[in-house]
């Protein structure tokens, strides 16, 4: 990314807020980032938000960031709470009984499903509309990350799942009996509606299962294609089903004691990362996505469409399983079930809002630029997580 253009960009937001930038400091304050990923667009993205923090401050603050050294994700969530890194890629979904409210939201993502009106970029809508729902409408989120120590300051959202798997699955006979590995209960859910068996496995050993054939098929964002060198034993591709994404984290969340240190302009500038952080992280996994799917077609997978029957049936399925998403939570983790079925009515809606605000983004700094404007602006920097 250019670094002026950045530069200008967040200057001018702040300029425009009444903000001012504090002088420049002798030496910067280092904050540790801790990412559990050794490459891929995690850690792009963390690159451009260590530039975005560092321009933001002034160079007061510079992050250095820990790739799969400092905390790995089951590790995360304790550990930014802990004050062992400042700043953390949290994967809430290791730790559902402490983020319940926020995952709910996240296991919602089939929806994107039913329609087409972000083809290509739900993973934008998605992030867009998980940013929305923590920050300005679900309180009860923003507590799970205080209960932890922690603040939530950006979202993770990858490309939508597809399934990859050793034999062609395009009708619904094609599934039964399949073994398939899983992300979640919305998926183990599908898989069981279509005759098959989810089974849970850990992501870096599903190359040996599918392989050796025990997995049928796995079910996977593109990206994973090269960040776990399935492209070389996957043999088909079907990117009609199942739908919906991985979105149950925080990808820039600080802690607590750490924001709290802060001063006002610095949050300010905290937030405007996390935008940063938000856009790019999305938008670069679906930038993989795009060049993992062609790099298989070329490489000579199969890349193959589901009938219309099977389409239409796991429409079907996911209208039935959305209506069961806010009693599953209440029932799983003690959530209210009116209160549940609220917070799935805004979510739902958010996805819809989403779509529609996406469809002409094509550039990450614009959607930076939106989520600000749409979402983080609208928070009270001087008040956010204070104590």
């Amino acid at each position: 990314m250019n670094n002026k253009r950045l530069f200008y960009t967040c200057s001018l937001v702040l300029a425009t807020s009444g903000l001012t930038l504090s002088p420049l400091s002798a030496e910067a304050t280092e904050l540790r980032y801790a990412v559990g990923f050794p490459a891929g667009v995690p850690l792009d993205a963390a690159k451009q938000y260590s530039s975005a923090v560092s321009e933001l401050t002034d160079d007061q603050y510079s992050v250095r960031i820990f790739e799969l050294s400092l905390l790995n994700h089951s590790e995360m969530s304790s550990g930014i709470g802990d004050g062992m890194a400042d700043i953390g890629y949290l994967l809430t979904a290791y730790s559902p009984s402490d983020y319940p409210f926020s995952n709910l939201a996240a296991d919602m993502s089939m929806k994107l499903a039913l329609d087409d009106r972000a083809e290509g970029k739900e993973g934008y809508a998605y992030s867009g509309a998980m940013l929305e729902y923590i920050l300005l409408n679900c309180p009860e989120c923003l507590d799970e990350f205080k209960a932890n120590n922690q603040v939530y300051t950006g979202v993770v959202s990858t490309p939508t799942y597809g399934m990859f798997c050793n034999d062609p699955v395009t009708t619904t006979s094609d599934i039964e009996g399949k073994r398939v590995r899983i992300s979640g209960a919305p998926w183990a859910r599908w898989v069981r509606n279509f005759g098959a068996s989810p089974v849970s496995l850990p992501i870096g050993e599903s190359y040996e299962a599918l392989s050796q054939g025990v997995i049928d098929c796995t079910f996977f964002s593109a990206p994973e294609l090269t960040n776990f060198n399935l492209i070389e034993v996957v043999k088909n591709i079907n990117m009609d089903l199942p739908g919906g994404l991985f979105a149950a984290g925080g990808a820039t969340t600080l802690n607590r004691d750490r924001w709290n240190s802060f001063d006002a302009d610095t949050k300010h500038a905290m937030l405007k990362a996390g935008s940063v952080m938000s856009a790019y992280v999305t938008y670069l996994y679906q930038e993989q996505a795009n060049q993992d799917l062609s790099a298989a077609e070329e490489r000579g997978i199969n890349i193959i469409s589901a009938d219309n029957a099977l389409i239409e049936d796991s429409k079907e399925f996911i209208r039935s399983d959305l209506e069961i998403v806010p009693s599953y939570y209440s029932n799983e983790y003690g959530i209210d079930l009116e209160r549940a079925e609220e917070l799935a009515g805004v979510m739902s809606d958010l996805i819809d809002k989403w779509q529609v605000i996406v469809s002409d983004i094509d550039d990450p700094d614009q959607l930076a630029e939106i989520y600000w404007d749409e979402i983080y602006s609208k928070i009270d920097h001087t008040d956010y997580a204070a104590q």
